[in-house]
């Protein structure tokens, strides 16, 4: 399962976001878009306009809410 997190330093949500990746033993790639312009072109790219900015397999989410991050993988898992 690819897990993409587009993160920047100032946004709690990506730090609630890695913890709970972090706590589930799920591995991701995080990207910081504050220190990195490509980085921040391709959150733009996907549609991201604020932190975090989450991709589970195909499936996008523009906030973290950990009920609907456990249903996605879940349903990755499947």
């Amino acid at each position: 399962m690819n897990i993409t997190i587009y993160t920047s330093d100032h946004c709690y949500a990506c730090r609630e976001a890695i913890r709970f990746f972090q706590e589930y033993g799920i591995p991701y790639r995080q990207l910081d878009v504050g220190y990195d312009k490509g980085n921040f072109d391709e959150m733009l790219r996907l549609g991201g306009i604020a932190t975090p900015l989450i991709i589970v397999g195909s499936q996008t989410f523009h906030t973290f809410d950990p009920k609907k991050m456990e249903e996605a993988l879940q349903r990755h898992d499947g």
